[in-house]
């Protein structure tokens, strides 16, 4: 697609998020619930960010069986489950508000 079919993808985006109710943009853009701080890889998975695409992948602070910290990063979250688990991994850190990553906490 050239410049200008994403600039016009992008009005269309812009026109259409501007005119949605407030249910909709709760029912296709819900908050996120869970809580901040350290989350149990049994409870609750990381997902990468769409931010991150380019990069291929999302980093999280993510929490060992010894309790040391390190950085893990999340693509697809059901393989990384295995993976993490395999590495000893049993909780990582969620920011809270679609802020997550390596935060030095």
């Amino acid at each position: 697609m050239d410049d200008s079919g994403w600039k016009n993808l992008r009005k269309v985006l812009k026109k259409t998020l501007k005119n949605m109710s407030q249910e909709d943009m709760d029912k296709y853009f819900p908050k996120d619930t869970r809580p901040t701080g350290w989350i149990s890889i049994e409870g609750s998975l990381p997902h990468m960010m769409a931010r991150d695409i380019m990069k291929g992948y999302t980093e999280y602070k993510v929490k060992y069986k010894d309790e040391t910290t390190g950085i893990g990063c999340v693509t697809d979250h059901n393989t990384w489950y295995y993976s993490a688990k395999e590495d000893g991994v049993t909780h990582w850190w969620h920011e809270g508000d679609g802020e997550q990553g390596p935060k030095n906490k």
